[in-house]
């Protein structure tokens, strides 16, 4: 058996296996690409050339090119980046599922073209999570400690995200950033799964705080935290070259960081939906109507929400 393959099930119940030598490329037609280097998935939401899987100096690695997405474990890998493959993973492309086999991992030395997407639009619930206080905090404590601490709570909050099956786009300044993909349309699943997200991430910083005896966590015991929540149209889309260069452009995701620094501040609650996200989970979830606020930046008011 190879050292590094994929095995799927193809539309005639036939367990199917294709070594990654150098590329594998996945899509509904992969023209060119010769027969022992493609697989073909016969679906309508698969994009003529969706994915290609590569060999990189750590082992395997996906990168996307489609505009319906690529799956890892149930999570979304973000349009036009690339994220590396583990033993055991399960890749969703469409209706497919192919299974990732590295019997036997180590590092291999092959270069991987970087590969860009174009802008594409889509729904997406948008998490952020502000530490606040991080200037004043950097003044009093030594720096390793402002580290050691800032290290362990976005390493708990990445975490978190995906436990809830969300994707870390970015850690900025002293926030972190996580999206949920509705696709085109608005689903009531993806926004529960950020808002519960939230709350884990609330809880787990309590308990933090409540292990202050211990002398680990002294620096957080005062530190404010917000979180803001929004569901709207954003545009995926490069900004450059390189593919880590990916950007989420849209009113939506602008909102997310506006209402994660008014959140445990200028409102009481320490995470704040928009009404997008409220109408979405509303018949699940305890909300509270924070009323109608202006928000800096922005022309009118927005009507908000705190979750119980």
């Amino acid at each position: 058996m190879p050292t590094s393959y994929l095995e799927w099930t193809d539309e005639n119940g036939q367990v199917c296996h294709l070594e990654v030598v150098d590329k594998i490329f996945v899509g509904r037609s992969c023209r060119g690409i010769e027969e022992s280097k493609r697989i073909i998935v016969k679906d309508p939401g698969v994009s003529r050339d969706h994915a290609i899987i590569s060999m990189s100096g750590s082992g395997l690695q996906i990168t996307d090119m489609s505009k319906n997405g690529v799956w890892i474990n149930d999570v979304r890998v973000a349009p036009g980046s690339s994220q590396d493959l583990n033993h055991g993973d399960v890749i969703r492309v469409g209706n497919a599922l192919l299974y990732v086999r590295c019997p036997c991992p180590g590092p291999i030395e092959a270069d991987m073209d970087s590969t860009r997407s174009g802008p594409i639009e889509m729904v997406v619930t948008s998490l952020v999570a502000d530490v606040r206080g991080f200037s004043a905090l950097s003044q009093r404590q030594d720096s390793s400690e402002v580290y050691a601490l800032m290290k362990d709570i976005f390493e708990t909050f990445t975490g978190i995200v995906c436990d809830f099956k969300g994707t870390i786009k970015d850690y900025v300044g002293d926030a972190v950033y996580a999206f949920w993909d509705h696709g085109f349309q608005p689903r009531q699943e993806q926004a529960l799964l950020a808002c519960r997200a939230a709350l884990k991430q609330l809880k787990t910083l309590d308990q933090m705080r409540s292990s202050t005896s211990s002398g680990r966590y002294v620096a957080v015991e005062g530190l404010p935290m917000g979180w803001g929540i929004t569901t709207g149209r954003v545009t995926m889309a490069h900004y450059s070259s390189r593919v880590a260069d990916l950007a989420l452009v849209g009113d939506a995701t602008n909102l997310a960081f506006r209402l994660s620094g008014m959140a445990n501040k200028d409102l009481s609650s320490p995470i704040v939906i928009c009404s997008q996200t409220a109408d979405l989970v509303q018949d699940t979830l305890s909300l509270v109507d924070l009323g109608c606020s202006a928000v800096r930046g922005r022309r009118g008011r927005e009507h908000l929400y705190g979750i119980r």
